[in-house]
């Protein structure tokens, strides 16, 4: 399980790394167009806007797997130094919850905003929604990751 977890989090990487590429891509023709060639692109900053959220939701799941998502880690070996395990289970847990529960609720506003579409893009505004699922699904398969192997191994630094 451990290698498909690291696949789909290299995966998850290459498709960030190449949205934040065509993020910048199309901010610097925008500016380029607009500025020097005083000609404006009306899709631009849609799709740019569009593309910066699902780099922001893809890469909130990252920084989840890689234990950069929340800073608990450091607090609860200081704070509660013989709970720290346990602690980091129950956040694991509670991650994987509020994950759940984030990907039920952006499937039915995925649902609600499917017919709607945005002013210069030809694309469903509920994509923007399936970033916020792909994202949410992510997390709580890392976050329940994580605490099985908390509770199956124990000790250590938690990533969650």
């Amino acid at each position: 399980m451990s290698q498909i977890l690291r696949t789909l989090e290299l995966a998850v990487q290459a498709v960030a790394a190449t949205l934040l590429v065509a993020f910048t891509v199309l901010v610097l023709v925008d500016v380029l167009c607009r500025y020097w060639l005083h000609v404006s692109i009306p899709w631009v900053p849609e799709l740019t806007v569009f593309l910066f959220q699902w780099t922001a939701f893809l890469g909130s799941a990252l920084a989840l797997r890689r234990g950069m998502h929340f800073g608990l880690g450091l607090l609860l070996h200081k704070v509660w130094p013989r709970f720290a395990n346990l602690m980091g289970l129950f956040v694991a847990l509670v991650v994987t919850a509020s994950s759940l529960m984030l990907l039920f609720l952006a499937i039915k506003m995925v649902i609600r905003t499917w017919e709607g579409t945005y002013s210069t893009l030809e694309i469903s505004q509920g994509w923007a929604y399936v970033g916020v699922a792909v994202s949410a699904g992510l997390m709580a398969l890392f976050g329940a990751d994580e605490a099985y192997r908390l509770a199956r191994y124990g000790g250590g630094e938690g990533q969650v």
